[in-house]
């Protein structure tokens, strides 16, 4: 567990999630959602049992989930989650969310910050995420860190007003520690 000092002077808790944040989660992701600008739903209505036992398994299975806390309420996370199949195990899917009051202070690179470092100490070669088009402050942010866009899914998104956006694909490589040389790098063939 850290803290992190906002540019508004908040002192906020950074630390992975555990079943008691369930509910704080819940409502922090349903907050956001709600807002219909950057999520793929406009909603987030999980019973607190489920998230408690998804916040477990994610635990167990070596993925993050990195909580912002202000007090006892969670006001931003980001999770990587390895990919399952067994060519992509090299590679992470990341997902982030700040709620509305704490947005602007720094707390979005923090964030990422954390999450790029766990990737890279955690054997993830490869990053990925969707944004939304119109999310031009969160594409921002990724690039900043380095993030290139991989892809670009028109019309992709259709909120309940019938209003369409664009999917962003984007991917960030994580620096690997240089390999030790092979020693004799002669072919097989001219061997």
């Amino acid at each position: 567990m850290s803290s992190f000092r906002t540019r508004d002077g908040r002192v906020v808790c950074l630390r992975l999630a555990v079943e008691e944040d369930a509910a704080s989660l819940i409502r922090a992701i349903d907050s956001v959602a709600r807002e219909q600008l950057y999520f793929i739903r406009s909603r987030f209505e999980v019973e607190e049992q489920k998230e408690r036992s998804f916040i477990g398994r994610a635990r167990q299975e070596g993925d993050l989930i990195l909580v912002a806390l202000d007090g006892d309420v969670v006001v931003g996370w980001v999770t990587l989650f390895r990919a399952q199949a067994e060519f992509q195990r090299h590679t992470a899917e990341l997902g982030m969310g700040i709620v509305q009051q704490v947005r602007e202070v720094g707390l979005g690179t923090e964030l990422m910050d954390r999450a790029l470092k766990w990737a890279a100490e955690n054997n993830i070669e490869k990053v990925n995420l969707g944004v939304r088009a119109s999310n031009e402050r969160a594409m921002a942010l990724y690039t900043k860190f380095g993030f290139v866009q991989e892809g670009y899914r028109l019309r992709h998104i259709k909120d309940r007003q019938g209003r369409y956006d664009d999917d962003i694909e984007m991917a960030y490589f994580v620096p690997q520690p240089d390999s030790e040389p092979a020693g004799d790098d002669r072919s097989e063939q001219d061997a």
